[in-house]
């Protein structure tokens, strides 16, 4: 992908060339539905018209280059057809036809090659695809899209890049009033792809916010870029990534492989960039339209106010997973509150109203005004309204009116949300519409959306991941060789000496008791069997040797550390292309069985270390649990930079700490697997 590749005059087109026959007719049908304004040519050589429309033999007979053509012909053919718009100076190109790299190699032809004539043939053209369901842009009346889609045209609202034609597609069929102003699929990212679709969204003022349904990022550094770039502009992104494999081969030795895949990466990846990550395509919806009506929340301190109390309990019990608080009233907020009400209405958060006032505008305003007049982040109101047209609704639309009331009244944030995402209707909307209050559906999607928008308001872009590239080959460094290296590193280790099996007595006495005996060449010394850890005398040692695995010739004897506060897991990788993956978790025996770990990208700070070792759950321990002596925090956060630094500067692949060994006064690495590149 080529950084100044833009894809503006690609994605705002005045005109449109057509290649195909049956995609190209839905594609002319549809850009008129939307009311595209500007110039459709289809080309065909045999044909007079297309959906009515006058056609060319050939792009020779094309007034002048098109601002993008959608090709719609066969994979061989689609190289052609690039290749003549290429030279013509073509604005861009969506390239519809698969069979390319996704299909690897099938029927004796190389999808991965003739991927790569496309890329010769666009030049300096851009190109989205191949495998591409193509894209809207709402705004502007454009659908180079050979299918049916739920768009309208927009003056502004969302844009969505997905690497998925079919739930760009789905995306576009929701029902839940999400203003869609652009949805580009992506397809296979050969020449541009999700970063070139950002920075067009970025630039596009009426753009409100940004979603993404992706299985990769092909540039991390230009998309923390990108990042930054729209949280100046006061536009936040959210994604949804999938393909959550585990770690491939290369790093198969490792602990690390079974604990953070590729999930894991993204994720430290997006919070790095200040993006916030959902679960669902319903979340996705619900999270984008929060960020249109009002922005990312600026906290996390919610009240919710229903008319049931099982409403209540339910809002409270589906909380717990997020970090949404619903705190307790203070006490004049409480006096306030209560003033409005009878004495048989009980005022807690969340706060059930009961349904005295049901239907009573004034009232129930009152009532929400006391409640909206608060030190909360947004006030919930749960409402689900009868949905058919058979049934009266017209007091929900009073509730949510008083809402609307309460917020003009307050200039606090409201949103309305329906426990079922089916009902709402159309004169709850209005009512929400009109006193500017998002309508969010469904209860545990809107609470996922509400604290992805939290998450946001607390959390901007940060400093730019390092890049990295995938090595070739890698090889295996042996422990007493990886911990000369990490002690040449400032990295604590335990004093040691590397011998035969006939030495270990010797270096055993050299070192003294207790000692810690470990054959090498094994990746999973433990499992194997070739770990001792605190022999105490020659009697001990003279057994532990003799239970080695026979086939283990080196040995390293070592300083066993005692007064162990916790053991920790440290590990860099590199996990390409999304960057350097840092690992803090629970240690030794610990590692898998709690899987108890956190991520960062490299390069980070102190301070994101020591945030990150406080989610842990052995975070106590570290801190001293029951009166038991802290471990030297100080001394770990050091290492863990250290550690760092080695495995960017040094040509590393991975080094994984298992397990550091924190004390009251240090931080030791009493075991080390370490991958390198081949050179």
């Amino acid at each position: 992908m080529v950084a100044d590749r833009l894809l503006s005059r690609t994605l705002n087109p005045r005109s449109v060339a057509l290649f195909g026959t049956s995609p190209a007719q839905s594609v002319i049908e549809q850009c008129q539905k939307l009311g595209y304004a500007g110039e459709l040519w289809p080309i065909h050589p045999t044909r007079e018209s297309i959906a009515g429309v006058r056609c060319f033999k050939s792009v020779a007979d094309l007034p002048h280059a098109p601002d993008v053509a959608f090709i719609a012909v066969n994979r061989h053919a689609t190289i052609d057809v690039v290749t003549q718009l290429s030279k013509i100076g073509a604005g861009g190109a969506v390239c519809y036809a698969s069979g390319f790299a996704e299909s690897g190699l099938q029927s004796g032809v190389d999808g991965s090659a003739l991927q790569q004539q496309l890329i010769t043939a666009a030049g300096e053209m851009p190109l989205l695809g191949p495998n591409c369901y193509g894209y809207i842009n709402a705004l502007d009346g454009v659908a180079l899209w050979p299918d049916q889609h739920g768009c309208k045209p927009e003056t502004s609202g969302s844009a969505i890049v997905s690497q998925s034609g079919n739930v760009g597609l789905n995306l576009t069929l929701q029902q839940r009033e999400l203003n869609l102003a652009y949805m580009v699929t992506v397809g296979n990212q050969a020449v541009a792809g999700v970063e070139d679709c950002l920075e067009v969204f970025i630039n596009d003022s009426r753009v409100t916010s940004i979603g993404l349904f992706i299985e990769a990022i092909v540039d991390p550094v230009r998309f923390a870029q990108l990042a930054h770039y729209a949280a100046q502009r006061n536009l936040r992104i959210v994604a949804l990534q999938t393909g959550r494999s585990e770690a491939g081969a290369l790093i198969a030795a490792s602990h690390t492989a079974s604990l953070a895949g590729r999930r894991r990466a993204y994720e430290a990846l997006f919070a790095r960039c200040g993006v916030a990550m959902v679960n669902t395509p319903a979340e996705l919806v619900e999270t984008l339209k929060l960020l249109n009506q009002g922005g990312a929340l600026t906290g996390n301190k919610l009240v919710s106010l229903s008319c049931s109390g099982g409403e209540a309990s339910l809002v409270a019990d589906l909380s717990e997973k997020t970090s949404l608080r619903f705190d307790p009233f203070s006490a004049e907020h409480h006096q306030r509150i209560n003033s409005t009400l009878t004495e048989l209405v009980t005022v807690g958060n969340p706060f059930d109203y009961h349904t005295f006032m049901w239907g009573d505008r004034v009232a129930t305003a009152n009532t929400f005004t006391q409640v909206m007049n608060g030190p909360q982040d947004a006030t919930l109101l749960i409402l689900d309204t009868p949905p058919r047209p058979d049934q009266q609704s017209d007091s929900w639309a009073v509730a949510a009116q008083s809402l609307g009331d309460a917020a003009r009244t307050t200039n606090r944030r409201g949103v309305v949300v329906a426990t079922l995402p089916e009902c709402v209707t159309p004169a709850v909307r209005a009512a929400a519409n009109e006193a500017k209050l998002v309508v969010l559906q469904g209860l545990q999607e809107s609470l996922s959306a509400l604290d992805a928008a939290a998450w946001l308001g607390a959390h901007l872009p940060g400093e730019l991941p390092a890049p990295v590239a995938m090595p070739n080959t890698t090889k295996l460094i042996n422990e007493s060789d990886a911990k000369n290296l990490l002690r040449q590193n400032g990295v604590s280790v335990p004093n040691g000496v590397k011998c035969n099996r006939q030495d270990v007595s010797a270096s055993a006495q050299k070192i003294g008791f207790p000692v810690t005996l470990k054959g090498l060449g094994l990746a999973h010394k433990s499992e194997s069997g070739a770990v001792r850890v605190g022999i105490k005398n020659q009697d001990e040692l003279t057994l532990a040797i003799q239970s080695m695995p026979k086939e283990v010739a080196d040995f390293l004897v070592e300083q066993t550390i005692t007064d162990v506060v916790a053991e920790v897991l440290v590990s860099v990788r590199r996990d390409a292309p999304v960057g350097w993956l840092i690992t803090l978790g629970a240690g030794g025996i610990y590692t898998e069985l709690w899987r108890d770990t956190v991520c960062l990208l490299a390069p980070t700070t102190d301070a994101e270390i020591r945030t990150a070792l406080a989610s842990l759950r052995i975070a106590p321990l570290l801190n001293g649990y029951r009166g038991k002596p802290a471990g030297d925090l100080d001394a770990l956060v050091a290492l863990t930079q250290k550690v760092i630094a080695l495995t960017l500067n040094e040509g590393l692949v991975e080094v994984e700490l298992n397990p550091v060994l924190v004390t009251k006064t240090s931080a030791v690495a009493v075991d080390a697997l370490m991958i390198a590149e081949s050179k």
